[in-house]
């Protein structure tokens, strides 16, 4: 009876020893749920820092490679290459009108991304985050029909196109709404704006595949490659803010204000 009262001894001697591990988030059948400690990908910034703006730009910096890599926790894909399912792209006048869309969008270089500014107005529900892209380079299937300029432009097929030193401004309007009783961000409206340094393009099967009307129309494109970008810079800014918002609710519908803007 000795030895079984020493092993029983033993064997609850070693189950007190066993660190639990931390929870990170909420048990939930739901399809949301919310962590309850910051991760260490996560810098938390105080309401009342007088520096808050800042604080704020160097948590996304801070928050970038995380991106790149994926946070499957939080329901975000990886930025490295990042994946678009269907961006539109729609203007009907002007010297560039066109319609059609790219679809199974990679963009690489995402993960180089620099957070360039921050304002975040709790009171008004406004935030507004700068970026910096020194270098993207575009993969796509395209279905574009219109005319650039002076040229017509048809056809479908592979894409590609690089952009150098992009910056963007995106602004957003926000509601603070409750998941398992604690306030997240949820963005109801984004708009993006973005200036573009240098770009070239490269679209295959330009008019059923006439290579020497495809050839002139991808070098007149990539001369005039920037005063196009202008004609397009709204159309393309509201595709891009439909698909960003999503991204960017994914992530925040997971970060309980909480853990990363603290109150005093």
């Amino acid at each position: 009876m000795s030895i079984i009262v020493q092993i029983m001894n033993r064997i609850l001697g070693s189950a007190k020893s066993v660190k639990l591990p931390i929870k990170l988030f909420s048990d939930s059948s739901s399809e949301t749920c919310v962590m309850l400690v910051a991760a260490d990908w996560l810098r938390p910034c105080r309401l009342g820092d007088p520096e808050l703006n800042v604080c704020v730009k160097d948590s996304f910096q801070h928050m970038f490679p995380a991106l790149a890599a994926g946070i499957p926790e939080i329901n975000v894909d990886r930025f490295e290459p990042l994946y678009l399912a269907h961006l539109s792209l729609s203007k009907g006048h002007g010297p560039v009108t066109i319609s059609g869309s790219f679809s199974n969008v990679l963009a690489h270089g995402p993960s180089n991304a620099t957070a360039t500014s921050a304002n975040l107005d709790m009171k008004n529900r406004l935030f507004e985050l700068g970026v910096y892209l020194p270098d993207i380079r575009i993969e796509a299937e395209y279905n574009l029909q219109g005319k650039v300029l002076i040229l017509p432009l048809l056809g479908n097929g592979p894409a590609k196109v690089h952009l150098k030193n992009v910056t963007t401004s995106v602004s957003m309007r926000f509601e603070l709404p409750r998941v398992q009783g604690r306030q997240v961000m949820n963005v109801v409206d984004m708009k993006v704006d973005f200036d573009i340094q240098g770009m070239t393009v490269q679209f295959d099967n330009l008019f059923n595949g006439n290579k020497v009307l495809g050839r002139t129309m991808n070098a007149f494109v990539n001369k005039n490659a920037l005063e196009i970008v202008r004609e397009l810079k709204e159309p393309l800014g509201e595709s891009f803010s439909v698909a960003f918002k999503d991204i960017m609710n994914n992530m925040l519908s997971h970060l309980p204000l909480d853990i990363w803007l603290l109150g005093d």
